[in-house]
């Protein structure tokens, strides 16, 4: 039976989560695995994903990150991937790319296409629309912690919670 994604896990899971991780083929002393290797470790920690999302997932990684999945990264998604929010404001630091505190265009982008990724019913919207939407402060841009705020309440739109 498939984990409950809804679920916090455990300190106990969290650790045989770090386990089987480390024991994925393509693991290495560097303390990440390759993208090739995501299909069989969502599938050895107990999550199930549609074939798509698998292959998003990888070409996600294999574009942002040149195909290494970091361990530290797979442990802080992993503590919270019952709650998508908190995990989809946590990527959108990553896709600000170049360090200026807001989101571009192009990071947008990125960003939404994770969304749909991680929930297919997550609808996209224009980058005009989202600075619209986002845009707290109206100073034409949207900053990280506006982007999260947005994030959060696109989630709990289709009834996350959390």
């Amino acid at each position: 039976m498939p984990r409950d994604i809804s679920v916090p896990l455990t300190e106990e899971e969290l650790e045989e989560a770090k386990a089987i991780f480390r024991s994925m083929p393509t693991y290495n002393d560097k303390e990440y695995i390759l993208s090739q290797d995501i299909r069989l470790f969502v599938e050895s920690v107990g999550y199930e994903r549609t074939p798509e999302q698998i292959a998003a997932y990888i070409q996600y990684w294999d574009k942002n990150f040149g195909g290494k999945i970091p361990l530290g990264e797979t442990m802080d998604v992993l503590s919270f991937v019952h709650n998508t929010p908190v995990v989809m404001c946590n990527r959108a630091a990553v896709f600000d790319k170049d360090g200026n505190g807001f989101i571009s265009s192009d990071e947008f982008v990125e960003l939404v296409q994770l969304m749909i990724i991680h929930d297919p019913r997550v609808e996209a919207v224009s980058f005009d629309e989202f600075i619209k939407q986002a845009d707290t402060n109206h100073d034409g841009k949207v900053s990280i912690d506006e982007c999260g705020i947005w994030i959060h309440d696109r989630f709990q739109q289709l009834g996350y919670t959390k």
